[in-house]
């Protein structure tokens, strides 16, 4: 281990065990206000026995000599042990033998020890703990509602190394104890009330996102934040778009988002082409993120920008084979067994995977497999008219050229206003049926479907309607919507379905950038990290004018995947491109470089911004 590493280890440790201690004393602190009653009378109690033995006692034995030996001989006497004689004849002294004893005895046993035993004894207040824990939180973010999204912004916000505390009602919910098992403070509450978020640390906290699947109780979490601490950032799951803008302008830009708006451009990109991660909008453009392992002596081994120049990708992320992060350079290398996250538009990326299989330089020949749907397979299905499902459809509607859509939908409990939007799309068909049953199927066209989309609310439901179609057409294309990593996972190994994609995995990292940076429309998790989009306006004196794309990309971990210059929009454009006055850039960054490159179009350096990272 290098030197680096220990003293971040060692580093780590102490502020564990410093967050211990601190998380003690509180706790002691709410101990000592529940039970101050139960132990004043106890001091009190112990003071006046004490001080009577220290100089009043007349029994036969010697008196204690001093406060701590009277002290002593008072514990003995509550605990029925004491060897001093009975003071005959002394009123008071009679009192105190008999009343210490059954005071004593029932302070101790009751109270004074049942105080020790708190104190000691964690889990038998497992609630109190973790508001004990929760205060000794800093700059972190507290996540209101422990459903699958915000299960999803947790995991992955403490996986990319960020803190956080979870406010959740119902202590008995499936997510808690896993939280407990990461160390990951879960207060219990309701977090529309201000004491509970007080609980969480919102006077100390960056942020506070309201992930409950209900668009006027995270409202109300976000207006009592904003009640407590005016400049919180808040950020919340809504899914009614107007409600979604009318809250951006009281809340600030990219502040409330629907999970399914944010999934839906990945769904309908991955029902068009084949096995994407992630897709972004840029501008009107659509780019692709994919992760991709190197064969071994496929086309696309050797230098980076090499590979780059001639796929026309960009290497986004790229892993050694030994698990190693290789930070990008113009002579970085791809080997066999590396695993890169590459972006591109999605044709760019089909052609990618096809020079990547074994011994591909010398197969150049073989046929490459569509990568949209063809004049023959031209008719895209999908299953479920829910919130994922409707978003699907508009999006596929929105392409160019446009594949030909039908939807298949079970009839009961469909939104009115969804089923009257699709009928007024042209090319959208419409079929009321059940799509588990191959007869349905047959009747939307899958012996001429390119992909089928299972995108209901059920993952069994999905999975049926998946091999119902496979079953038919063992080559048609699925996607396939699911809320379950290991079933995800299970489907690809067994039936080959890689295209499995969960609507809160999808959206998490968008709410959870937000969460951290404030103004972040777009992000995905890839190895550990949180990448986010961003826009940059660059004035005469912005830093980044006259500088190579590809310098800030050496420099800065920051890819430049779009530029809009004279009206026009350069897609990915050349790594030796300078950036001039007046171009507008999208970047894509980890999410701690996106903050510190504001600075630096701010008033940081860029030299400062580099050596801060």
């Amino acid at each position: 281990m290098s030197s680096s590493a220990r003293r971040a280890t060692r580093a780590g440790r102490l502020h564990r065990l410093n967050r211990l201690v601190r998380a003690n004393l509180y706790d002691f602190q709410l101990l000592l206000r529940e039970s101050w009653l139960v132990l004043v009378a106890f001091v009190i109690l112990a003071g006046i026995t004490s001080t009577y033995l220290t100089f009043f006692y007349n029994g036969d034995s010697p008196r204690p000599q001093g406060l701590t030996e009277a002290l002593y001989e008072t514990l003995t006497l509550m605990t029925l042990q004491s060897d001093l004689d009975f003071p005959r004849g002394d009123l008071i002294g009679e009192l105190i033998f008999f009343l210490t004893p059954l005071l004593g005895l029932a302070l101790i046993f009751q109270s004074v020890l049942n105080f020790g035993r708190l104190l000691l004894d964690k889990g038998s207040r497992r609630e109190a703990w973790q508001v004990a824990l929760a205060s000794t939180y800093r700059d972190h973010i507290i996540i209101c509602g422990l459903g699958r999204v915000g299960l999803r912004i947790v995991t992955q916000l403490h996986a990319a190394g960020y803190e956080t505390v979870v406010v959740e009602r119902d202590w008995n919910t499936e997510f808690v104890p896993r939280l407990l098992s990461l160390g990951i403070p879960v207060v219990l509450g309701d977090a529309r009330e201000a004491a509970i978020l007080r609980q969480a640390g919102i006077m100390h906290a960056r942020a506070v996102v309201a992930a409950i699947n209900d668009d006027l109780l995270n409202v109300e979490i976000a207006l009592n934040a904003r009640g407590i601490r005016p400049d919180i950032r808040v950020v919340l799951r809504v899914f009614n778009e107007e409600l979604d803008r009318n809250l951006e302008r009281a809340l600030g830009r990219n502040s409330a988002f629907s999970a399914s708006a944010i999934a839906a451009p990945t769904c309908a990109a991955a029902a068009v082409s084949r096995e994407i991660d992630y897709a972004l909008m840029v501008g009107h453009a659509q780019l692709g993120v994919a992760q991709i392992v190197v064969q071994k002596d496929s086309q696309i081994s050797g230098f980076v920008r090499a590979v780059e120049e001639t796929t026309y990708v960009r290497v986004l992320h790229h892993v050694s084979q030994e698990g190693r992060y290789m930070h990008y350079q113009p002579l970085s290398q791809l080997s066999a067994g590396d695993r890169i996250t590459v972006i591109g538009t999605l044709e760019r990326i089909e052609s990618l995977r096809q020079r990547n299989v074994p011994l591909s330089k010398a197969a150049f020949l073989k046929p490459e497999r569509p990568v949209r749907p063809t004049e023959r397979y031209n008719t895209v299905i999908v299953c479920g008219l829910g919130k994922i499902g409707f978003r699907v459809v508009k999006q596929l509607h929105s392409l160019n050229p446009r594949p030909r859509i039908v939807v298949v939908r079970l009839g009961t409990n469909d939104r009115p206003e969804f089923v009257r939007q699709i009928r007024q799309l042209e090319g959208v068909a419409d079929i009321v049926g059940d799509a588990r049953n191959l007869d349905v199927l047959c009747r939307a066209g899958l012996d001429e479907a390119y992909s089928v989309a299972a995108l209901t609310s059920d993952d069994l439901q999905n999975v049926q309607i998946a091999l119902a179609a496979r079953r038919h057409r063992p080559d048609v294309h699925i996607v396939l919507r699911t809320f379950s990593d290991a079933l995800a996972d299970r489907l690809a190994e067994m039936f080959g379905i890689h295209t499995t994609y969960s609507t809160s995995a999808l959206a998490a990292p968008t709410m959870a950038a937000a969460a951290l940076a404030g103004d972040i429309s777009q992000a995905f998790f890839v190895g550990g990290r949180i990448f986010a989009t961003d826009e940059a306006h660059l004035s005469a004196s912005h830093p980044f004018v006259n500088m190579r794309v590809d310098d800030l990309r050496e420099r800065y971990t920051t890819l430049v995947i779009e530029v809009r210059r004279d009206s026009r929009s350069i897609l990915l454009p050349d790594l030796d491109l300078r950036l001039q006055e007046g171009d507008q850039a999208t970047l894509l960054a980890p999410i701690e470089m996106i903050q510190r490159l504001r600075q630096v179009g701010g008033t940081a350096t860029l030299e400062t911004a580099r050596l801060a990272g």
